[in-house]
């Protein structure tokens, strides 16, 4: 309870310096998303069958090394991350998740962005152009945005990743912000996966940023818990 106090405290504190940070502003910004992994496999997603009605993993390479079928006794899922993908990736490839018609959207993405030296302003306008187009091409799915995830600092290589925890509570407390406005479920799976210091559990990661098999069992419970899956 202490880290989740604390993980509330810190979110709060930060709300008043995301306001900064808005869509409005003329900043430029790196959007790209397309490369080899991304091309190939949306190439491959494009190729597969339709499964209407599955529940879908949708996001970044979190989502991607995710065995989503084991963990859900292989019913009916479809596992749609990319990694390294982002939220200009994500609003590229729509028309292949709502082909599908879903039951269940749980999307997870921003990691990426941030990343990036993204805004969160252009992060959440992303986001709502997302949401919008799902609603309107799939209005039968029931979309979850879910908390982008804590780092561990201790273990995750500086060399490849330059965000921070705070920046991904800032990003958060955005995120909540607007599922409440549009009335999307805002799953926040951060304080599950914390320590007592606020860092990603280093039991859940086996590089700082993605998960181990715990890790993953982890979120999967914590969905369970929330009666999402």
């Amino acid at each position: 309870m202490c880290g989740q106090r604390k993980y509330i405290l810190q979110s709060l504190m930060l709300a008043a310096g995301m306001l900064v940070q808005t869509a409005a502003s003329a900043q430029r910004v790196d959007s790209s998303y397309h490369n080899y992994l991304y091309d190939s496999r949306l190439a491959y997603f494009k190729q597969l069958p339709a499964v209407k009605g599955a529940v879908v993993f949708w996001g970044d390479s979190i989502t991607h090394w995710g065995d989503w079928a084991e963990f859900m006794g292989f019913k009916k899922v479809l596992n749609r991350g990319i990694a390294g993908d982002n939220t200009y990736g994500l609003r590229a490839r729509v028309e292949e998740i709502v082909r599908h018609q879903p039951e269940k959207l749980f999307i997870l993405i921003g990691t990426n962005d941030l990343n990036k030296k993204i805004p969160v302003g252009y992060i959440v306008d992303n986001y709502k152009k997302i949401i919008q187009d799902i609603h309107t091409l799939s209005p039968g799915t029931n979309v979850y945005v879910q908390s982008v995830f804590p780092i561990n600092n201790d273990l995750i290589g500086r060399q490849y990743y330059t965000s921070t925890n705070e920046e991904i509570m800032s990003l958060n407390m955005a995120l909540k912000t607007m599922t409440d406005v549009m009335k999307v479920p805002f799953v926040d799976i951060y304080p599950a996966l914390t320590d007592t210091k606020g860092q990603m559990d280093a039991k859940y990661t086996y590089d700082g940023l993605h998960l181990s098999g715990l890790g993953y069992q982890q979120w999967v419970n914590y969905l369970k818990q929330q009666h999402l899956l």
